[in-house]
């Protein structure tokens, strides 16, 4: 499970959100923990961050311009998070980036890849898809499909993690509960997102989650959940 896949079946579900708050709390755990961002859907994790990156990224290794380790940058506010930026714009294909994901395998004890399209993911490089929805019709639904494609590609396993839920969950078309969003996307629930109007500042400014924050301490589960501890899962 090392390499994770970031992945959403349309915009807007807080992907990438996501993937920075579950990557530094692995990182806080004691994990050596790295974020690639392949940049094919948007580039958002170093505004995330509030870090400036290096010159280079992954166009830049794939291309033979740098180094992998000098396409890399540590995250100051947390120790033991790594960043990867997309570096230049470069046509990316699956085998480049499975080859790319192999190398980085040995030296970070998990690997989060964000800003991919289905068609350059390496399905069967890659442990774990983490699937990210919101809880509306659309959203479901597009993360149903992508799941169905990507086990039809060889996905081994997928998880969901529902984001931006409130307090109040709208009527969702096919499904009455969680339970059900869970059997149309096919996938083990690995965690539940409150809405938040501090995780949306905190995402937008560049800042870390408030220390003992419920927001802080649903990353951290869900974190835990995926190092294979039992932990509850944490709603509100």
């Amino acid at each position: 499970m090392k390499s994770i896949a970031m992945c959403s079946g349309k915009g807007g579900t807080g992907k990438s959100c996501v993937a920075t708050y579950v990557a530094e709390a692995l990182a806080r755990a004691g994990q050596k923990t790295l974020l690639v961002e392949l940049g094919e859907d948007s580039r958002s994790l170093d505004l995330i961050l509030g870090v400036t990156t290096t010159a280079f990224g992954v166009g830049d290794v794939l291309s033979g311009v740098c180094e992998i380790e000098e396409a890399i940058s540590p995250v100051d506010r947390t120790p033991g998070l790594f960043l990867m930026p997309p570096g230049a714009e470069i046509p990316l294909n699956s085998e480049e980036i499975a080859d790319l994901l192999r190398k980085l395998e040995k030296e970070y004890d998990y690997i989060l890849v964000d800003g991919a399209r289905f068609q350059t993911l390496p399905v069967k490089a890659l442990g774990l898809f983490l699937m990210v929805t919101t809880p509306d019709s659309l959203s479901v639904r597009a993360c149903a499909d992508l799941s169905r494609r990507l086990y039809g590609k060889g996905a081994k396993e997928i998880r969901l993690i529902i984001n931006d839920v409130p307090p109040r969950v709208p009527p969702i078309e096919g499904a009455e509960d969680f339970d059900g969003i869970i059997d149309m996307i096919g996938a083990q629930l690995l965690g539940v997102i409150p809405q938040s109007p501090k995780l949306r500042y905190s995402a937008n400014s560049g800042m870390p989650l408030d220390d003992y924050s419920l927001t802080l301490k649903v990353f951290e589960h869900i974190a835990a959940r995926l190092m294979g501890r039992r932990m509850p899962l944490l709603v509100r």
